[in-house]
């Protein structure tokens, strides 16, 4: 496959193909120590050990659910296949020189749309993370949304936004780590409260 070179070294190879179906324009992304694909139809147990997680749950969307089997997730496979085009998506998340984390992929990382609360058409691109809690710590949330960063720059993005709940002290971490600026909390996005972080690009 052909090799472009992004920003900040990162190795990015077109994906020609995906077995869940049509990921249109995302790539493959290669850092010092991860691998941000797409995720496969054969990722669904993977996806279900992060998403059923209750260290991990709690915190993700506007009301939150436990997943509650690996049908489901499969389910939620595809739906972020279908949301992904030349710059957005939901990537998988791997570490394959790391020890002691499982599953594989660990969780995701991602590009999307922020739903305006009041369901108007949004422009806002957010940029999100959740992980498994045997790859917390580690700096993967950190590393891995430091790519996207620098893929929105690459395709000329000029704002992200990173919606976090208030008690989520790891997730606040790791905006701070990436230079956002805090905006403090909002109910604009999602329906519900979340502490908004913006970082211009």
């Amino acid at each position: 496959m052909p090799v472009t070179r992004a920003p900040r070294g990162i190795d990015v190879r077109r994906v020609v193909a995906c077995r869940m179906g049509h990921h249109r324009g995302m790539d493959r992304i290669e850092t010092e120590r991860l691998v941000l694909r797409p995720w496969r139809e054969s990722d669904a147990e993977a996806a279900y050990a992060v998403l059923s997680h209750d260290d991990v749950w709690p915190w993700l969307g506007a009301e939150p659910r436990r997943c509650p089997d690996v049908a489901t997730a499969a389910r939620v496979l595809a739906r972020w296949a279908e949301l992904a085009d030349d710059v957005l998506g939901v990537w998988a998340v791997e570490a394959p020189t790391m020890t002691g984390i499982a599953p594989s992929p660990c969780g995701s990382v991602l590009l999307l749309t922020l739903p305006r609360s009041d369901g108007h058409e949004s422009e806002a691109v957010e940029i999100g993370w959740h992980l498994h809690p045997s790859a917390w710590g580690r700096g993967i949330a950190t590393e891995g949304a430091d790519a996207l960063v620098s893929r929105a720059r690459h395709a000329g993005l000029l704002r992200l936004h990173a919606v976090v709940r208030e008690a989520n002290v790891r997730s606040l971490a790791v905006c701070d780590r990436l230079g956002m600026a805090r905006l403090g909390v909002t109910d604009q996005w999602y329906g519900t409260e979340f502490v908004d972080h913006v970082l211009d690009l």
